[in-house]
């Protein structure tokens, strides 16, 4: 029998209590957990999701992009009658309603069509739903992690003795690797970041990026405290690549102002344009200096599976740090993001945090307890995603991912360069091309950039793909971004028609402005 110790004044006693009974389950608990349930179930979504893939392989749909304006979304989703009939009715309207990556005329974002066992392996780690912030929450995945950043770094060409983590997202491992920059800054400084912040740095730290780079880098900064003066953005060339000469000017002044370089981030590729900064030219001046490289590769750095891309990423190997994001050209569900450093013990730098109910001594470098490595203590089975990639495929299949994808870039560049009145934004150097019709009539430039997202928005609505747009000195640019390797010279061609067919109509709108 329990007792309960009560208080009154200085008196205590002990009052006795029954032992609470537990009551049986209930009939939904016992049929929520049911396994034959759930095999049941499992084998109605793996029809509709295999219908979906067969649909969108076959390009049956009248569009690989079906969703309406947002209100109207919004309105279809209120409607009481779509909000219920089961979970297999739900499954309908969502694949109805969403972008169809697997659809070849998707060229939207770069956003991975999945490799279909990929997903399969997703279903085996969401029922396991084994955490990773320390080992006992995920043992295999903690193991598996440890190997394979090991493996892919090597393979990336960083030296014998790298490492690294897995996280949710280019954003967040870009911040990491930042994190671990200005921590290194600070040991060497022989100052405590981790406990005065910014504050114990003498000199404002800053980094260096190309004004092509993507946003999160200076979203980071800022994060990190340093505000928008801790972004100091480099000048790009003609290809949109970082321009060296600018970036020694950029960093004797940042000297010369009493400034303190963090890192320098190099951009394989930027996302805008696809470009491929100049790493080994970025690392000479990284290494004169004593200034960290950091390599933002989440959507280029799989060329370097690619024998006969790898060249675009030279240099990639002397980089501090490396973010790839498996989840775009390399075919994963997102997110999931490598953060690789070329030496194993600096992504232990980014954090030291006290955690009694999970490690003894956040000083101890234990590679199997991921969450002194990374912002996330819980995070998903990422590693046994990139483990069935390697049983299944190999590494190899990355390799054929990329040749296929930036081999449709090309393509499509040289039938816009053989259209009649069309022009590229550049030689695209990956599977990124940015193009649109050259101006023509009376129109000026305001005009014809108004032209272009007219256009875009007609070919959204009416098209049977999806192109999104970008704009490079204040010109607007169509934006195609090639992740499909089941598109084919067909889809790129009824693209560029569709384009074509609707243009007058839509000059003959902007001409009544």
């Amino acid at each position: 029998m329990r007792r309960i110790l009560l208080r009154e004044g200085a008196a205590q006693y002990f009052s006795p209590m029954p032992r609470p009974t537990l009551s049986p389950l209930s009939n939904v608990l016992r049929e929520a957990y049911s396994p034959s349930r759930f095999e049941f179930e499992g084998q109605q979504v793996l029809t509709n999701v295999t219908e979906h893939l067969k649909q969108a392989q076959a390009r049956s749909r009248a569009s690989s992009y079906p969703a309406p304006a947002p209100e109207e979304e919004r309105a279809f989703w209120e409607n009481p009658d779509h909000q219920s009939n089961g979970m297999h009715a739900l499954h309908g309207r969502v694949i109805a309603h969403s972008n169809h990556l697997h659809d070849p005329r998707y060229m939207g974002h770069q956003v991975a069509p999945v490799l279909p066992v990929s997903a399969l392996t997703g279903m085996v780690t969401d029922v396991l739903n084994n955490g990773q912030a320390i080992y006992e929450m995920g043992p295999s995945n903690a193991v598996h992690e440890e190997l394979l950043m090991a493996e892919l770094g090597a393979a990336l060409g960083l030296p014998q003795g790298c490492g690294g983590i897995l996280c949710h997202g280019g954003t967040l491992g870009n911040l990491v690797a930042l994190m671990a920059a200005q921590r290194r800054v600070a040991l060497d400084l022989g100052v405590d970041s981790w406990r005065d912040g910014i504050h114990a740095f003498p000199q404002p730290l800053v980094v260096l990026v190309s004004e092509r780079a993507h946003y999160c880098i200076d979203r980071a900064m800022r994060i990190l405290g340093w505000g928008a003066a801790g972004t100091v953005l480099v000048e790009t060339d003609k290809r949109h690549c970082m321009d060296v000469v600018d970036l020694r000017a950029k960093l004797d002044a940042c000297a010369a102002e009493g400034k303190r370089v963090l890192a320098v981030v190099g951009s394989s590729c930027t996302t805008s344009a696809g470009a491929f900064d100049p790493l080994d030219a970025i690392a000479d001046e990284c290494v004169t200096r004593g200034v960290w490289l950091h390599v933002d590769g989440a959507h280029g750095a799989a060329v370097a599976f690619s024998p006969a891309h790898r060249h675009l990423v030279a240099g990639m190997g002397r980089a501090d740090s490396v973010v790839m994001d498996f989840h775009k050209v390399c075919g994963l569900p997102a997110l999931c993001t490598g953060v690789f450093y070329q030496k194993h013990a600096d992504s232990f730098l980014p954090f030291s945090q006290h955690a009694e109910y999970l490690w003894d001594n956040a000083n101890d470098l234990d590679w199997w307890d991921t969450g002194k490595r990374t912002l996330e203590c819980t995070k998903r089975m990422l590693s046994t995603r990139l483990a069935a990639i390697q049983s299944e495929y190999g590494w190899g299949i990355w390799g054929e991912l990329v040749d296929r994808m930036w081999e449709l870039g090309q393509v499509l560049a040289g039938m816009v360069e053989e259209r009649d009145r069309w022009e590229l934004a550049m030689v695209p150097q990956a599977n990124i091309v940015c193009f649109r019709p050259a101006p023509r009539g009376d129109l000026n430039h305001d005009a014809w950039n108004r032209t272009v997202k007219a256009l875009r928005k007609r070919h959204l609505a009416e098209g049977s793909g999806y192109v999104v747009q970008t704009e490079f000195d204040g010109t607007v640019w169509l934006r195609c971004t090639l992740m499909n390797p089941l598109t084919e010279e067909k889809d790129l061609v009824q693209m560029l028609d569709e384009f074509e067919s609707f243009l007058p109509s839509v000059m003959e709108n902007m001409d009544g402005l």
